[in-house]
């Protein structure tokens, strides 16, 4: 029986703590359609590669890390025709409101969004994306069409947020990370 147990762990050693891609497409086959569902399933490590595409609805706005040290990010953030066809379109208005993601459970360096086009967010902070006391990577993103009383593409409050190489700009809002004023290209 001792024999049998530690073949067991001896087998399955190599597989815990390996980190994973998962795919995301919402009108193909891929290991879930929304992002979110993804994210639910992910662990620290892990990588969601979202298919081009245009995301929205539930589950394709308003996303939650939930903490976790994960990358969400397009099949090649490198590509700018990938990146600008990888779109999260929250689809926020006054009397609706939805951002791209918000980060608020700590999240680390490590937690990172790179080749996404976020647009139509619409929030009071944080129109494209909210961070409140996180430390996310922000790189290689398109940030555009974004609402919000302050910060309509990014807002940060706290933490210590790495914003790379984006795109950012708003639609009747300045773009604010934490109180100061910021430029709208990132390199």
């Amino acid at each position: 029986m001792k024999k049998a147990v530690l073949f067991v762990v001896v087998c399955l050693a190599p597989t815990l703590g390996q980190a994973r891609t998962t795919t995301v497409d919402d009108d193909g086959p891929a290991d879930f359609n929304n992002i979110q569902a993804a994210i639910n399933d992910a662990n620290d490590g892990d990588i969601i590669e979202v298919q081009p595409g245009t995301y929205r609805g539930s589950g394709n706005r308003d996303i939650d890390f939930l903490g976790k040290a994960i990358t969400v990010r397009s099949i090649d953030p490198n590509d700018p025709n990938i990146v600008a066809n990888t779109i999260i379109d929250c689809n926020g208005t006054e009397a609706e409101p939805h951002r791209g993601f918000y980060f608020h459970s700590g999240e680390p360096p490590n937690s990172v969004i790179s080749g996404l086009a976020i647009t139509n967010g619409y929030a009071d902070f944080g129109g494209g994306i909210y961070c409140d006391g996180s430390s996310p990577t922000i790189q290689n993103n398109i940030i555009k069409r974004n609402q919000a009383g302050t910060g309509g593409g990014v807002k940060c409050l706290g933490g210590n947020v790495a914003i790379l190489n984006c795109d950012i700009s708003v639609r009747f809002s300045h773009l604010l990370c934490g109180e100061k004023p910021i430029g709208n290209r990132f390199n």
